[in-house]
């Protein structure tokens, strides 16, 4: 069963990406305790065969999520994570017609890694089966995550029952995440507004085992940035509005974002382009996005430029501040290796989380 959240505690939705679960692996014991990530898993992707004369294919479900339990036991060792599979089409099976979340949970029970599954009032009724299975065996109830057209819509509380109803869980073992998606700063003030109302007027706020209010405000794609440039952190600026309202809230809810990844699903054909390298550096109320040239002309030695330049900004925390902090140091003075992209993931999405939970405490001291 998940552990109670207490207002320092943080929920970010990952992509189940190599670098996200490095950066996962690399955290301090004290700091895994106040995190618990929501893992999505991606759907399967177009790949180039070894021999790039022959044509593309699409992956798997076996390729996609071969070593899923190794991962996970590595990303999480202390086995506090939530599963879902939101993007996964509603006929996606596995060759053996077992459903992608059922096979990803038998996976983590054999790593001895404890997953509590997501559900959502959209799901079709092989997803809502799979999860009641997964409750029934388990023991550790669900995770219902509402997204924003069923946040504002007419028949939440209904919507709620009903997800609650066909998974076999109470409000008492279920875990709420109010998943807000792709905010911009424009729609911070109205959100600040309506969503302590809705929020409030949820029927039996009090009982659900926890609740998480996430959105996530880094943009889709960064293809078109090509210089230094601040991208302002609307979901942590919306939290803060929110979190000075808590005296007036039914139920002080848990801050989730969705670190430095878009909160859409990445396209089916984005692991075909090789792209820039880039750093996402996250400070106080913005992310510093850094970027070079074509890798494939310029190679990846430019990441030893581009964290030269980070260093160097007042933004950036010092090598003691993280480990993914340590290797931007080291990288820009040439102690590192220039990495790539999954290695800068890894760093971005490591220093991201060190920086959320600085931030929380500091926001919630007494």
């Amino acid at each position: 069963m998940t552990q109670g959240f207490n207002r320092t505690h943080y929920v970010p939705i990952l992509k189940f990406m190599q670098g996200e679960r490095d950066a996962l692996a690399q955290l301090e014991a004290a700091q895994r305790q106040r995190v618990t990530p929501l893992f999505e898993i991606r759907p399967p992707k177009s790949k180039r065969a070894k021999d790039r004369r022959k044509p593309l294919h699409m992956e798997t479900l076996e390729e996609l999520l071969a070593r899923t339990g190794p991962h996970l036991a590595k990303a999480i060792p202390d086995g506090r994570a939530f599963i879902d599979g939101l993007h996964l089409a509603p006929a996606q099976t596995m060759a053996s017609g077992q459903h992608p979340l059922a096979y990803v949970l038998a996976k983590a029970r054999e790593s001895g890694v404890a997953l509590v599954p997501v559900t959502g009032p959209e799901r079709d009724s092989d997803y809502q089966a799979t999860v009641r299975a997964a409750v029934e065996e388990d023991k550790r109830g669900v995770c219902v995550r509402v997204r924003k057209k069923e946040l504002f819509g007419d028949d939440l509380d209904e919507a709620l029952s009903s997800t609650l109803r066909k998974a076999g869980a109470t409000r008492e073992a279920a875990d709420l995440v109010l998943d807000l998606g792709p905010i911009t700063p424009d729609d911070v003030s109205v959100l600040s507004k309506s969503l302590p109302g809705v929020i409030g007027g949820i029927d039996g706020l009090l009982a659900f085992r926890t609740l998480t209010v996430a959105a996530g405000a880094f943009p889709p794609s960064i293809s078109r940035i090509k210089l230094p440039t601040k991208v302002q952190r609307a979901d942590w600026l919306l939290w803060r509005i929110l979190a000075g309202k808590a005296k007036s809230l039914v139920r002080a809810p848990t801050y989730g974002d969705y670190a430095i990844q878009g909160a859409q699903p990445p396209s089916l054909t984005a692991a075909l382009h090789t792209g820039s390298p880039n750093i996402r550096y996250t400070a106080d109320d913005h992310w510093l996005v850094v970027r070079g040239f074509a890798l494939k002309l310029h190679g990846f030695e430019q990441y030893a430029a581009l964290a030269q330049y980070l260093v160097e900004r007042e933004c950036y925390a010092g090598r003691t501040f993280s480990q993914g902090d340590d290797y931007i140091f080291g990288c820009a003075g040439g102690a590192e290796t220039p990495g790539n992209p999954a290695v800068w993931r890894k760093v971005g999405t490591n220093h991201h989380i060190a920086k959320v939970l600085k931030q929380l405490t500091s926001l919630h001291a007494p």
